[in-house]
């Protein structure tokens, strides 16, 4: 990963989920290999918008690459983020890959109190043992124990505080009437055995996006590490960025 260097490569731009430290894409070694990866992170002190994270990626984008757009990777909360950098920043990227995300978190009722919730939360890190929790709802049985407590100890110093900023604005988020103005190709992941965003929000996103594709595989929530996700061969692979008016399915 390369953030604050010019690179050959072409840039890609992570924006990730809630825990929003950026380090989760340690098992996607080819694409890191294969691009230049500019891995954002956000304020785990205070609360941003979704315009002022996106802003910020501009920023760093035209620093390293000046007068050249990225490809946009995003999972979970990022996607709001990725999808907001579009409308603000079109001329800035070529194309997009959403994985596990939303314009519009499906459950309602959860997402309000989570929001809610979210005002108390400490600013501490949350604690080891609710990992096996955690996990259930992250991780599918194939992804073996040692990988998740690699992936809960990546993240392990985020505040529940810094959730809780992020949870307060997954609740008033609603992108969906804005999809339409995105014109790049986007490829949308959806995992049918996610337990934390619902896979019906993934196939909104690729309905509503203009020259969208949806991928439905079964890889849970924690997609990036799974052993069948592989991000650069995604963007490699033509059939998922021929050009197409409409959204299609394609399942594995």
């Amino acid at each position: 990963m390369n953030p604050g260097s010019p690179d050959t490569k072409q840039p890609v731009i992570y924006f990730p989920g809630l825990d929003g430290t950026g380090r989760l894409l340690y098992r996607q070694q080819e694409l890191l290999d294969t691009y230049d990866v500019q891995c954002e992170s956000y304020p785990q002190d205070r609360p941003q918008t979704y315009e002022e994270l996106a802003d910020h990626a501009a920023e760093q984008l035209k620093a390293n690459h000046p007068g050249e757009s990225a490809i946009v990777l995003a999972e979970s909360f990022g996607g709001a983020v990725a999808i907001t950098f579009s409308l603000r920043h079109p001329e800035l990227v070529e194309r997009l890959v959403l994985v596990n995300t939303f314009a519009r978190y499906p459950r309602r009722a959860i997402i309000s109190l989570g929001g809610w919730l979210g005002k108390f939360f400490p600013a501490r890190p949350s604690p080891p043992r609710t990992r096996p929790f955690r996990s259930y709802f992250f991780f599918p049985k194939d992804v073996p124990k040692s990988e998740q407590d690699e992936w809960w100890g990546r993240t392990a110093d985020v505040p529940m505080k810094a959730f809780g900023y992020r949870l307060a604005l997954i609740s008033k988020l609603d992108l969906r009437s804005r999809l339409a103005e995105i014109p790049m190709p986007a490829l949308v992941l959806a995992a049918p055995n996610d337990k934390v965003v619902h896979p019906r929000a993934g196939r909104e996103l690729a309905k509503l996006l203009p020259h969208a594709k949806l991928l439905e595989m079964p890889v849970g929530h924690g997609a990036m590490v799974h052993p069948d996700v592989n991000i650069a061969q995604l963007l490699q692979d033509p059939s998922y960025w021929e050009s197409d008016n409409a959204s299609e399915m394609s399942t594995k």
